[in-house]
């Protein structure tokens, strides 16, 4: 770490992760108070219809910015030659896919024999445009590590989109409420980004700077399609087999299992890879950072999966209403997905360095696996449980395999990686025996509210005091050790 002062650095990394965790944390509370909301104004089928268009769109989208974000970050010095470059790219990418999109939404309509699913996707497509744009402003911020700026970014765009979707929901709109929401959290936390960090560059586009953005961008948005497919293709499958409203629960279910993968592993992977970049070199330095990013992964995320598994059955029907039952079992399945899901960060690893190509092999790898598994559950009849259960199987195979690529680069072991989450489950394990005996002992005397309160009360706060006890770090501004 040439001219870096490792203590120093350490305490900006993780207050970058700290801060992005506890202003994004207040975006995501409001996002989840808007999607109860919504969840009781419509219906499964309104989910439904979003899920079967975001199946295919997503997977379009992945090609929109062809990794420019992740270049612009990764590079030491960004020139006017690269910023036009990365212009150039985008600007002709957001093109050629909004004219994808327009010309094959009838067809993809017909895949589901869903007539409606034409204008679901001729609205989404206008947030291609702002995903192009957005690629300037937020590698500038990640540059500087201003994440509690990226952070009220997506605070501000959740909470827009949001009072609009509520609205239109609410006047009886149905799936427009949804699709609106999803085009305004783009287009607002892309002209937000771009009013705090737009880079000022002079427009000097030069073949090679192209050509070099297409090197480390194709295998990046490759992997990315390929990430993106492996979270589809059961959308896919399930809308296309079993209907737009199994899908809407399976979508709803799959969405909330997501959440701390996203929201925390997503948060934390932000900063990491920004971090890993400057310190690319030092391969030690890069290992340290990595087991003790895993720590906090574990350390946070695991009680909040945990201790949402244990109560869904109370939170469901209260907060989502009865009609959405049916997707208890498979937010407890999925939960010991995310286990495995939020633990491993191969992605900022092999992008800090640079090789994406490396990268896009191993997402190869693991989606094969995980496609494999859910159309075996499919075929074999095994319903939305079975595909469910499937990518928890895959998802440990996938787990294993990311490891063994990430000890390539930095040296980090399954029984190092393993210790640390084995370790870090206690509380958690403690916290879930704690739930489970106030439930037990509770045994239906209280109504489903006061249980699920004192359930979380009382989880929240045996946890509390077992972090302020064992892990104070993570409450503190010192770093994770």
């Amino acid at each position: 770490m040439e001219n870096i002062n490792p203590d120093s650095f350490e305490r900006s990394v993780f207050s970058g992760i700290r801060w992005n965790l506890i202003i994004s944390s207040g975006g995501q509370l409001s996002s989840i108070g808007f999607n109860l909301l919504l969840s009781r104004m419509l219906g499964p089928g309104d989910f439904g219809l979003l899920a079967a268009a975001m199946a295919f769109t997503g997977l379009i989208e992945t090609f929109g910015t062809l990794g420019s974000t992740s270049a612009l970050t990764q590079r030491a010095v960004v020139t006017d030659r690269f910023y036009s470059a990365v212009l150039v790219v985008t600007s002709l990418l957001a093109i050629l896919m909004m004219l994808a999109i327009g010309f094959s939404s009838s067809f993809l309509a017909a895949f589901y024999n869903k007539p409606q699913l034409q204008d679901v996707f001729l609205l989404l497509m206008w947030s291609i445009p702002f995903q192009a744009i957005e690629a300037f402003p937020l590698s500038e911020l990640q540059r500087r590590l201003a994440f509690d700026k990226i952070a009220f970014t997506n605070i501000l765009s959740i909470v827009v989109s949001g009072v609009v979707a509520v609205w239109l929901a609410y006047n009886g709109h149905g799936w427009i409420a949804l699709g609106a929401r999803l085009l305004l959290v783009q287009s607002v936390r892309t002209l937000t980004l771009c009013a705090y960090a737009w880079p000022k560059f002079r427009f000097r586009p030069a073949l090679s700077e192209i050509k070099e953005l297409l090197h480390f961008g194709v295998p990046q948005s490759l992997s990315q399609f390929l990430l993106v497919f492996g979270r589809k293709i059961d959308d896919i499958l399930i809308g296309k087999w079993m209907g737009i409203n199994a899908l809407g629960i399976y979508s709803l279910a799959y969405s909330l299992y997501v959440w701390p993968v996203s929201n925390i592993k997503g948060r934390i992977s932000q900063v990491i890879f920004a971090a890993f970049s400057k310190i690319q070199r030092d391969r030690t330095a890069m290992g340290s950072f990595y087991l003790k990013t895993v720590s906090l992964a574990t350390l946070i995320g695991f009680p909040m999966i945990v201790g949402f598994s244990v109560v869904c059955d109370l939170a469901v029907p209260i907060l989502l209403g009865d009609k959405w039952i049916q997707a208890i079992p498979i937010l407890r399945i999925l939960g010991f997905a995310s286990l495995f899901e939020i633990c491993v960060f191969p992605g900022a690893i092999y992008q800090a360095i640079g090789q994406t190509k490396s990268y896009l092999k191993i997402i190869l790898l693991t989606r094969m696996i995980a496609a494999s598994g859910i159309l075996f559950a499919l075929v074999a009849g095994y319903g939305i449980d079975g595909v469910a259960a499937s990518i928890v199987a895959t998802s440990l195979v996938s787990f294993l395999v990311y490891n063994h690529f990430v000890k390539k680069i930095i040296s980090v072991g399954h029984f190092a990686l393993i210790r640390i989450i084995l370790k870090n489950s206690i509380p958690s394990v403690a916290m879930l025996a704690l739930i489970l005996m106030v439930r037990y002992f509770l045994n239906g005397r209280l109504a489903p509210l006061p249980e699920l309160t004192l359930s979380v009360l009382a989880g929240a706060g045996a946890y509390f005091l077992l972090m302020k006890r064992y892990h104070p770090e993570i409450l503190t501004s010192k770093g994770i050790s």
